[in-house]
């Protein structure tokens, strides 16, 4: 059996859709092409972390932005988010513990869009590999 650390990244692009009700990728959507994204969306970028430590666990740091159509909007799908991310200790998920900020209002400066933007820390433990 071998044992390795997981994607927190890839678990959370899955997961929090089911969770907060609105499209969570990792890229903001690139309006260029004429196509308007979802009315509301989170966006997950990995900004570093602790990494390994004690063998076992690894220290990730996340940077969750939540887009709407206005501020308050912003604000309510973020603090959704917020509630999620704290949750993920109770949920199968291998995060052992969650440390992060309070939402704070960031508009996208290239799109004026209203965005809340928090940073959270997801301290995670080692996963069975697959056969």
């Amino acid at each position: 059996m071998r044992l390795s650390l997981p994607d927190v990244k890839a678990h959370l692009l899955t997961h929090l859709p089911t969770v907060v009700g609105a499209p969570v990728i990792s890229k903001r959507p690139d309006q260029s092409n004429g196509v308007a994204p979802a009315a509301e969306f989170v966006v997950v970028i990995g900004t570093g972390g602790a990494g390994r430590s004690q063998k076992v666990t690894q220290e990730t740091q996340l940077t969750l932005d939540s887009y709407a159509a206005t501020t308050g909007k912003a604000m309510a799908l973020a603090l959704r988010v917020d509630a999620a991310m704290y949750a993920l200790v109770a949920s199968d998920l291998p995060v052992t513990a969650v440390d992060g900020w309070t939402p704070t209002e960031s508009p996208d400066p290239d799109t004026g869009q209203a965005r809340m933007t928090a940073t959270y820390r997801l301290q995670s433990r080692l996963v069975k590999e697959a056969p």
